[in-house]
Parts: structure tokens; sequence; C-alpha cells
């Protein structure tokens, strides 16, 4: 669980051969490549690559066409659900594999394209066939003959349709020539204009003026308006009942072939996608070296699969020691080591809140696990009811059985926050904003031993002033845990680093500094918040909240308010001191030094961090806050249902504010992330492990390599480094 342990994978074969490397590094599925391009070719590589380019836009371009999405959105997957179903491949090889690809695609797309063509035939006849007829339409009354219009050579003559009140003004400019009108309706009137042949081009440019073109017939229609606008009209009435046929027929086909057409563009992304990233291997003219990371359990695997070439394998961690003793200049040029994180299914789910910040670098804690638990509680308090939690645990059933992809990971998240929720509503003692006294089959439920401890223990039935304090109490303790487990997180990382000097005199002051500041709000709740009086008075004899149950009642508010203020200064001092000793060991080193000089230092420790910790304590009420602002809704529509308002305001009320607070309760939890536990500890610059072959959700691809075959090839030496572990060459290799 967390990240997987890495090794650095190198091929070196001949270059003629990469196409059989990339078949097997296929099969091995788990290979991060890394982009080392050299100018060097591999002709039939290239004609590969170009098949799989062409074979993929085609399958590409049908699918578009046929308007079907690569996931399956949220309102269909409610009603109708996901594609299931995977199709099987099984290839000797890469070439193999196009091979089949092109055979199905032919099989497969044959019917489909055949489809497409005709309906797009028939939409650009019918474009055409309305363009005609809104032409021709306002002319529809006239019974006259075009063509002879078209045959007069000494003589020019036009029909025009203007607006009837633009007629008077286009008179006037063409009064020297004849001219007829008839009314076809209130706004519109057909325009004949005769004159020479010299004249055409003058009425063209005065008509065009006021936005009018002659009307014109295609060759192929009769030419006189009347009749071409019946034939025009019939012909769009015919092509629009086959375009309805057509599409009929295509949604027909879409649904008996949906899942393996994007089972075929699938597989033929993947064989596209594998031969780009792998194009241009580096290494010499003749020889070719494929370089990239492999999953420490795929080890065995990859050594009998690249048997036939030499094959190198280094432990990562031999090369995060050397960067970490080379210079910073050196450092910046070399390819970050990939992250892949391997957890558990229903801890991977949450990957997608830590792919929000971004991934953790390799050999860095994954929060993936962490989030797994705080996101849900989170979550459940502030939207504490029993009936939400349990719909939107159904809801969030419903994507994870009926979807596929990414609405399937966020179906088991809101799964998560809906079961949470319900039991945060237990704990409230609250159903869709009714007491669970008010609620006859719930009652029983207060007499079960265990459970009967939890309803109520956070309850919100009165909203008075000790249950509003109560809550906020528990929202502050949470945040205080949070925020400690970052600290702790940042300390750890810096110990596993070597670097002492920021663990010393950063992080653990900062832990001991946050525990003084958070003890002195505790025994300011404890002095019911005289602050002045707790530093400046001895009569504060009372107990602090929490302290003084974990460690006895000598714990009072005068001995906090008197001994945590020189724990916070000796603190702040000893990392003024430390980022001292930081800043020159920097400028020793030849680099700039961070934090503005020893003012912007001394500003930083005293100011900025004991503050940011005040603030960032406070900010863990809004669980608390959000819980009240759930609450304080339902009550509202309780209160103008119970008045008479109807079962219509109840329920509508209750999905109105699942969605508003559920979305709200969603940005205010991941904030808490981003915002409050992220910075603490957590660089988020990881480099994601890409596979060779990704999981595909329609596809199951199987390789069948011949070892008979390719044993009869020369044997080549296994090389395994630091370790030196080395498989010597046979003497038929050596000769």
């Amino acid at each position: 669980m967390g990240l997987a342990k890495l090794m650095k994978a190198t091929i070196i074969l001949p270059r003629i051969e990469t196409q059989d490397a990339v078949s097997r590094l296929a099969d091995l599925e788990w290979f991060h490549p890394l982009q080392n391009p050299s100018e060097h070719i591999n002709p039939y590589y290239d004609d590969l690559l170009t098949k799989a380019q062409r074979l993929y836009q085609d399958i590409d371009e049908v699918v578009k066409m046929l308007g079907i999405p690569q996931e399956t959105g949220v309102m269909a997957t409610m009603f109708k659900g996901a594609p299931k179903g995977k199709y099987d491949y099984s290839a000797d090889d890469i070439q193999d594999f196009i091979a089949d690809l092109e055979d199905r695609g032919k099989e497969i797309l044959e019917g489909p394209k055949k489809l497409l063509e005709e309906r797009s035939k028939i939409e650009r006849q019918l474009e055409e066939y309305r363009n005609i007829e809104a032409v021709v339409g306002m002319a529809s009354t006239l019974n006259l003959n075009l063509d002879a219009f078209r045959k007069l050579r000494d003589f020019f003559a036009g029909l025009f349709v203007i607006d009837s009140e633009d007629e008077s003004e286009i008179r006037k400019s063409l009064e020297d020539l004849a001219i007829y009108s008839t009314k076809l309706n209130e706004n519109k009137t057909s325009f004949t204009v005769i004159g020479s042949s010299e004249d055409s081009e003058r009425v063209l440019k005065v008509l065009r003026s006021f936005g009018v073109n002659p009307i014109q017939i295609p060759t192929n229609m009769p030419q006189n308006p009347s009749e071409a606008y019946s034939l025009a009209k019939a012909k769009v009435k015919d092509l629009e009942t086959r375009n309805e046929q057509m599409d009929k027929e295509l949604k027909k086909i879409k649904q008996s072939m949906l899942t393996k057409l994007l089972s075929l563009q699938e597989a033929a992304r993947v064989a596209k996608d594998a031969l780009e990233i792998t194009r241009k291997p580096g290494g010499t003219k003749n020889f070719a070296v494929i370089e990239g990371y492999i999953p420490h359990e795929m080890e065995p695997k990859f050594k009998k699969l690249t048997s036939n070439y030499v094959s190198i394998i280094e432990d990562v961690n031999h090369i995060v020691d050397n960067n970490n003793n080379s210079h910073q200049g050196e450092r910046d040029k070399q390819e970050p080591i990939p992250t892949l994180i391997t957890n558990k299914k229903y801890i991977q789910n949450f990957r997608v809140i830590t792919e929000t910040q971004g991934l953790p670098r390799y050999g860095e804690i994954d929060p993936t696990p962490i989030i797994a638990f705080v996101w849900p509680t989170f979550y459940g308090l502030m939207f504490a009811d029993l009936g939400h939690g349990l719909l939107l645990f159904g809801l969030g059933m419903l994507f994870r059985y009926r979807g596929n992809g990414r609405l399937r990971v966020w179906g088991t998240l809101i799964a998560a926050s809906g079961l949470a929720a319900a039991i945060g509503g237990l704990a409230t003692g609250e159903m869709f904003g009714f007491h669970f006294e008010e609620i006859a089959i719930l009652a029983p439920l207060k007499e079960i031993p265990v459970l009967g401890n939890l309803i109520g223990l956070l309850s919100v039935s009165e909203l008075t002033f000790e249950q509003v304090l109560k809550i906020l109490e528990v929202s502050v303790a949470i945040g205080v845990v949070h925020l400690l487990m970052a600290f702790f997180l940042r300390l750890r990382i810096d110990l596993k680093e070597g670097n002492k000097m920021m663990a010393y005199t950063h992080d653990i002051p900062a832990i001991i500094q946050y525990l003084a500041v958070v003890s002195l709000i505790l025994a300011a709740i404890g002095a019911q918040y005289d602050i002045i009086g707790m530093f400046l008075s001895w009569d504060h004899n009372e107990p602090v909240p929490w302290l003084t149950v974990l460690f006895g009642d000598w714990v009072t508010v005068n001995l906090v308010a008197k001994a945590m203020p020189p724990v916070i200064i000796a603190c702040i001092a000893i990392t003024i001191i430390g980022g001292m000793r930081e800043q020159k060991h920097a400028i020793a080193h030849g680099r700039e030094p961070e934090g503005g000089g020893i003012v912007g230092l001394v500003v930083e420790t005293v100011m900025v961090r004991t503050i940011e910790m005040l603030a960032n304590t406070i900010s863990y009420s809004r669980l608390g806050i959000m819980l009240l602002v759930h609450t304080a809704l339902l009550v509202t529509v309780i209160d103008a249902y119970e008045s008479g308002a109807g079962l219509a305001i109840l329920i509508g009320g209750n999905i109105g504010i699942m969605m508003i607070e559920g979305l709200i309760v969603y940005i205010q939890t991941i904030r808490l992330h981003l915002y409050e536990w992220f910075p603490k500890w957590y660089k988020s610059d990881g480099v994601q492990f890409k596979r060779l072959v990704p999981q595909m959700l329609y596809t199951n691809l199987v390789w069948n390599h011949d070892d008979d075959k390719n044993n009869k090839k020369k044997a080549m030496k296994t090389t395994t480094a630091p370790t030196t572990t080395t498989t010597a060459p046979s003497p038929a290799a050596t000769t």
C-alpha cells in the first residue's frame, strides 16, 4: 500500500528489431518509457506506426460521427447504465496486433461507414433543396419561365424578391429601365427588371445594396418558380423521411455495436500510443537503447520477456542516492523518477483527491490512505443526516455498479461520503430534519446498547448555546489532530531525507509551538475568554478543557497561561537561528538565500507562522458551522411543512438542501485539504507513472510470444545493477 518500489530497466538491441521489443514491453504493460529520442529511424517501424495512426483515425472518425462518448455520462449511467463487457484480442506481436485490428476494422466499420456516407449524402441534398425551397418560396405564386431570361443576348432581365417598403427607392435608382412588380404578400414584392446587357452590372449593384440577389433555379429543375417550389418541397419531405429512417438504422447499429466499437477504438489507440512513445529510442544507427521504469514485482517477467536482448536493471534507490549527492544543476537536468501509487481498491478511489493537489514524489509519503479516512469523516460531520446520507450512499452505489471509468471511482467516493453522513446523522439524531424521537420506527434504536450511546452524541435538536459550543469544540479538536498529523509527516520526511538541520530547527519547534498555541486557546476557553486576565493575574485556577482531563487537575489556566508564552518564544528563537544557518549555508554554496534575509526571517517566524497556526486551527470550525447551517436549513423546511405548506415543500426542500449543501460541503472538505493540510508537508510535484499499455475498459489483450522460435535467436546476457547480478553468455553467444 502506498508507492510502489521501482526499478530502472534498459534494453539494448538491434534497431531493426525495435518493434519486437515494443511487443514484449506491451506484454509487460507496466513499463514507463523514458523519452530519449535520437535521429536514427527504423523505416519498417515508421510504416507500422503510420498504419496504426491511420487505423485509429478511421475508427475514431466513425465513433465520433455516431456520437459515441468515450465515457458514459451521469444521466445515461443513472437511467441506462454504462456499456458492459470486454472483447478479447490475441496477438503474437505488435505487427500481428495491428493486422488483426485492420481485419476487424474492415468487418465492423463497413456497415456503419456505408450508412454514415449515405446519411451524409442525404443531408447535403436536404440542405440544397431546403435552400432552393427558401429562395423560390417567395416567388412560388409567379407562373413564368426563367429559362427565357437566360437566352437573352442583347437584353438583360432579372427576377428579384424585395421588401415592399424598399420598392419606391429602388425604382428611383432604376427609373430609366422597364420594371414590373407584383405584390406577393404584405412584406414581399416580386421585382422584374428589363434593360440592355450593359445595364446588368448596375442593376445587380443596386439590388445588392438592399441585400437582394436574383432568383436562380438550378438547371436540373423546372425554371418555373411555382413548379420548382413544388418539386423542392416534395424533395425536402422525401429526404427528411429518409433521413429519419437512416437515423433509426444508425441508432440500432450504435446500440448493437457500442461495446465492440469502443473496444476497437481503445485497442487501436493503445497500438498507436505504444508505437509513438517508443518510435525513436536512443542509441546508435544500428543499435537501439530503450529505457524506462518497471515495478519491482515485474522484474522476473521483464527478464523473461527480454531474455533475447541485453537488459540492465538498476535499483532506483541507488539512482536517488546519486541524485542527492550530485549538485543542484545536475539534479535539475535529470529526469524525475515517476510515481506509481498502489493502494487497496477502496483507498485507490481517493487518489482523485490527491491528484487535485498533485502526485507525491517518488519516495515521498502517499497521502491517499490518510485522505481515505479523513475525507469521509469531514464530509460526514458537515452533512450529518441519516436520510440524506443513505440517499447519497445509494446514488454513489448506483454510479459504482452502473458506471465505468472515472464515474465509477467518483461513485465509490460519493458512497463513502454518504455512509459517513448517515453515521453522522446517527450522532446528531436527525433524519430528513426530523428528530429520531418523532419517527416511530427509529425510536427503538436508542435501546440498542452501543448504538444508543452514539445517537444524540452531537445533538442539534434545540440549537442551544451549549450544543453549538460543543460542536465547535469537536470541530477544532479534529482540526488540531489533522494539523498535527501534517507537522509530524513533515518531520518524518526531513528525517528520512537526512535533513537534520531542518528537522531540529524547524519541524520539532513548529510542533512544540503549535501545541503551545493550542494550549493557550484551550486556556482562553477555560478562563471564559478572559484572555488578558489569564496572563496578568493569578486568579484563574479553572481547569483547561481536554488538558486537565488528560494530565490531571494540576493543569490549570494559570499554569498554561504562564508557561506557554516562554515556550513559544524559545521555539521562535530556535527557528530563527536555524534559518540564519540555512541562509549562510546557501550563500556558501552560491545559492540565493530564501526568506528575504534576517529581517524577513524574523517577521515570518514571529508574525506569519504564529498567526498562520491560529488561523489554520480556527479554519476547522467550518466543520461544525456547516453542520449548523445544514441543521438550520432543515429546521426551516420542517417548520414550513408543519405550518401547512404541504408535502411538496418537505420533499423539494430536502432535495434542494441535498444538492446545494452537498456541493458546498464537498468544496469545504477539499479546501481544508488543499489550503490547511497539504501546504504543511506535501510537495505534490511528482510525475505520474504512465504504463505503456494503460488499463482498458472494453478490451482484454493477450500476447502469445513464440518462445521456442525466439530461443533460436542469438543468446545475449542480462545484467542487473547496482547489485551486479549478471547472467553469463552461453558459449554459442560468445562465439
